[in-house]
């Protein structure tokens, strides 16, 4: 016979009577206990949450080798009085769970990032307070992003350790109980004592007189035959996502598809992963063995051996995958010997099969829109990726610190959005914009539009101004009154398009262009204005036109110059007057004249006199007189009238002198991307200008291992951009003035571990954008030059008693540079590393970039003047330099790249 069940509890006077209950892998077990005392005061509010140990003994078997314990936390009491064989006992019923029961009773939304599976369920179960043993040993992907979306952390961790093949069980002993994470079958092991069990039949049917398994039932049943899965990455969009597993153990395999989508992966390999798991459930629920006995070390995650099965070919090894408890003593009154019971029903699968737990429990759904706010680091007021991404913290979130940490890089829809084309409108740092998820999945979000509040109104007066429309944005870090804006006005009677560019304006347009204006058109410039015509021009005013210029005015042609008028031609300065009529009647009018020439002079007049010192003359006109000028200048400042305050009248930027012949005409962007800088000279006339140069260009000869005079052929080979449209030659053509687009994160990574230049990031992205160089191109241009920020200049310099930066070597000289290029960083007042970066930007763009030469083949030929501010001799100098270049910006691997190619004639 078996010893008496025991129950360890914080209260004494509770006897066992009875315990009911089942233990499956993957769920956290129920028990129901019955403990029987005479004193029905003991306080029942005292025992809930308390821990309680039930001893089931082993003495069936000869070589057990110690009790098993089945150890949980008291859920529930409830107390009933009963009689047992003539005494009256207090009954207390108590529920006993694992420590998992906080995480069933819970309900939470969190955001978990960068984590795998394992670590996101050690880290609930460690918050829990839950003893866990981890025996995993497969790979696990890191989730990017991964949300428990208003549902329990059992739910929670339950759906991800279903969908990526972990289960798990309890081991109990005596005073705990540890829940431990499986993922194979040779992660689990027979329960001491255990090892083999035999089957027989008792005439009872499972009297509990000595241990063993007494049914024995074994069945199959029909599963599908493949499985099929697919998703979408975006970043992938046409990367074949789907797939499709068979299953060996259906009947009619590929008879039965079942296809999930999406299937929670972007990667092939997972979603391989995912069907193979899949596939395993199936062969776990094809395989169905079940039985009862009365051996006490069946359990959950534990392994058995069975022998004299009833069949002979069943004799072997299973793993137990859920056992219910039926153990009753008999009352402890005396001479009481009423039923005992000691019964385990058990399912086993054979312990060669993979057991995976059934995907039962259901993935969260999000029911409609939910509204965010985007953040981002401090101080960043826009912040994205390469798609035009951002940052959110969901109002629901409690433990976002509302930076860039809050969320994954969320998508945002646009209205427009092709293969390079389309509309982009970066939602900013503190927008309030809608989030909806694709499928529904709280892992998926994506914003599909933008709302005002409060704290964020719209840009005009409400209702008063709802007949406008339009778009108004902010400059970077701007105030209230620093935009780009375009807007309609639609009132019946004061229709209005306004357009404000905060700075600078450019319009491009590729073929024709009309400009037609109804009634009066007015034009204001605050600086200067250049207005350029390649061929001809015609101007012409039905009516009268009157030019006012408050200083001078030159008028220059290289051909005849014609003034022409259909009645009266008139010149005027002060007390003098030149008149020329339709009549022939030529009109001089002055104080005086003077008339000098160097060879020969005719005045002769035909059929007339020529009068002079005539008295009582008369002048055939009038001068304006000696207040003309102050006239003139007077109506000038008429068409200047101060300014009110909001009047529209943007100051545009000092106008550039006109170009030179031969100099590049305005950059245009090509159909290929590529800018295209043309000359009105060819190739071959290039060539000569460069031959013909006083600093002759040279090549380098390896026969004779110095610099010689190259010919024209040489000079023709490096000059004609065709020649090096391929390969790392079209580095030369990279545009240094534009932006490749990089963000904060990729520089980051570029100067990750790069000495003094470490941390420069943002005075990095500063100095390009405020200098108009490529950002990519300063950052790896100062790697190169300090030996990735650990050469003496770049580590700081002490000059006079003060330490100086020089992240460019500019000013360094042969035979000395680190003492010169510090000289010239204490001239400049280079006192930290950002203002060595910052004023090396400056350099770089005043010297070369921001005066025209924007690539390495400008720097060295200058098309646009040949023979001024060439940055070599050596025909192959720029070339030469691409292999460098290409070095550079292959350490930024999201850099997106201009060119801009020279077009000659």
């Amino acid at each position: 016979m078996f010893s008496r069940i025991t129950a360890q509890l914080p209260a004494d006077g509770l006897l066992f009577h009875t315990l009911k209950g089942t233990e499956t892998l993957s769920r956290p077990f129920v028990l129901t206990a019955e403990l029987l005392a005479t004193d029905a005061r003991i306080d029942r509010h005292a025992l809930l949450g308390k821990p309680v140990t039930f001893t089931l003994p082993t003495d069936g078997l000869m070589n057990a080798l110690s009790p098993r314990y089945l150890n949980g936390k008291i859920t529930r009491v409830a107390v009933r009085s009963q009689e047992l064989s003539g005494t009256r006992y207090a009954v207390y019923e108590l529920t006993v769970e694992p420590d998992l029961w906080p995480m069933k009773r819970d309900r939470n939304l969190r955001i978990f990032q960068s984590q795998t599976v394992p670590q996101i369920v050690q880290t609930l179960l460690k918050e829990y307070g839950v003893n866990v043993e981890t025996r995993l040993a497969g790979s696990y992907r890191v989730w990017e992003y991964c949300v428990q979306y208003q549902e329990s952390s059992l739910d929670f961790i339950s759906r991800l350790m279903e969908l990526e093949g972990i289960y798990y069980f309890f081991r109990h002993e005596a005073d705990k109980h540890t829940l431990v994470l499986c993922d194979a079958p040779d992660q689990h092991q027979a329960f001491p004592g255990y090892e083999t069990i035999a089957y027989h039949v008792t005439p009872s049917g499972g009297v509990v007189t000595e241990e063993g398994i007494s049914q024995w039932s074994l069945a199959e049943s029909v599963t599908p035959g493949i499985y099929s899965t697919d998703d979408y990455d975006f970043r992938k969009p046409n990367a074949w996502m789907l797939q499709a597993r068979q299953n060996p153990a259906s009947p009619v395999p590929g008879s039965v598809d079942v296809y999930d989508w999406p299937g929670h992966f972007v990667d092939h390999s997972h979603g391989e992963s995912y069907a193979r798991i899949r596939q395993e459930v199936w062969q776990a629920e094809h395989h169905s063995v079940s039985g009862s006995g009365t051996a006490t070390g069946i359990a959950p995650g534990f392994t058995f051996s069975i022998i004299n099965a009833p069949h002979f070919s069943d004799n072997g090894e299973y793993l137990v995958t859920s056992a219910t408890y039926d153990f009753a003593e008999n009352s402890y009154a005396s001479g009481d010997t009423g039923d005992s019971r000691h019964n385990i029903h058990f399912t086993v699968l054979p312990s060669s099969v993979t057991y995976r737990t059934p995907p039962e429990t259901a993935w969260p759904k999000t029911h409609g829109p939910q509204t965010a706010k985007v953040v981002g680091p401090k101080g960043e007021s826009i912040w994205t990726d390469r798609y035009g991404r951002v940052k959110v913290k969901f109002h629901w979130d409690r433990l976002a610190k509302g930076d860039d940490t809050s969320s994954c890089w969320v998508r945002v829809s646009s209205a427009w959005a092709g293969q390079g084309f389309g509309g982009v409108q970066i939602p900013r740092v503190n927008d309030e914009v809608v989030v909806d998820f694709i499928n529904g999945d709280p892992d998926r979000p994506l914003i599909i539009g933008r709302v005002y509040n409060e704290a964020s109104m719209p840009p005009w007066a409400l209702p008063a101004a709802a007949t406008q429309m339009g778009f108004l944005s902010r400059s970077k870090d701007g105030t209230a009154d620093t935009a780009n804006a375009l807007r309609f006005e639609d009132k019946s009677g004061e229709e209005h398009l306004w357009i404000q560019a905060q700075k600078n304006m450019d319009t491009h347009v590729k073929n024709d262009a009309s400009h037609s204006v109804a009634n009066n058109h007015s034009h204001y410039a605050g600086g200067n204005e250049l207005y350029r015509v390649e061929t001809n021009r015609v101007h012409g005013v039905k009516g009268g036109e009157e030019r006012l210029t408050g200083k001078g005015k030159l008028d220059a042609v290289v051909d005849t110059y014609v003034v022409g008028s259909g009645t009266k031609l008139r010149l005027e300065c002060g007390e003098s007057a030149i008149e020329l009529n339709a009549n022939g009647q030529i009109n001089i009018v002055g104080k005086g004249f003077n008339i000098f020439v160097q060879g020969d002079g005719h005045i002769t007049t035909s059929g007339g006199k020529l009068n002079l010192n005539t008295d009582g003359a008369k002048p055939g006109t009038s001068a304006p007189g000696s207040s003309h000028k102050q006239n003139i200048s007077q109506a000038v400042e008429n068409l200047f009238p101060p300014k009110q305050k909001g009047q529209a009248a943007p100051a545009a930027p000092k106008a550039a002198a006109a170009p030179a012949k031969g100099a590049a005409a305005p950059l245009a962007n090509t159909a290929s991307g590529d800018k295209k800088s043309k000359y009105d000279y060819s190739v071959d006339e290039m060539v000569k200008k460069q031959k013909g140069l006083k600093a002759t260009p040279v090549k380098w000869d390896k026969t004779k291992k110095g610099f010689v005079n190259a010919t024209e052929d040489d000079i023709k080979k490096y000059v004609d951009p065709a020649n090096h449209m391929e390969g790392k030659d079209k580095y030369q053509f990279v545009d240094l003035s534009s932006s490749s687009g990089i963000s904060k994160d990729d520089m980051s990574t570029f100067l990750k571990d790069k000495g003094t230049l470490s941390g420069q990031e943002q005075t990095y992205l500063d100095a390009a954008k405020k200098y108009n160089v490529n950002e990519a191109y300063l950052a790896a241009h100062s790697a190169l030059e300090t030996g990735n920020g650990t050469s003496e200049l770049a580590k700081g310099v002490m000059v006079n008693g003060t330490k100086v930066y020089n992240m460019y070597g500019i000013g360094a000289l042969d035979g000395n540079a680190v003492q010169t290029g510090a000289n010239y960083a204490y001239k400049q007042g280079w006192t930290t590393p950002a203002k060595a970066i910052d004023g090396g930007a400056k350099w770089i763009s005043d010297k070369f970039v921001g005066s025209g030469q924007n690539t390495l083949y400008k720097m060295r030929w200058n098309p646009a003047s040949p023979g001024t501010h060439q940055y070599a001799t050596d025909v192959n100098w720029a070339t030469a330099q691409t292999t460098s270049m290409k070095k550079m910006f292959d350490s930024f691997p999201n850099a997106n790249l201009s060119y801009d190619i020279p077009e000659f004639k």
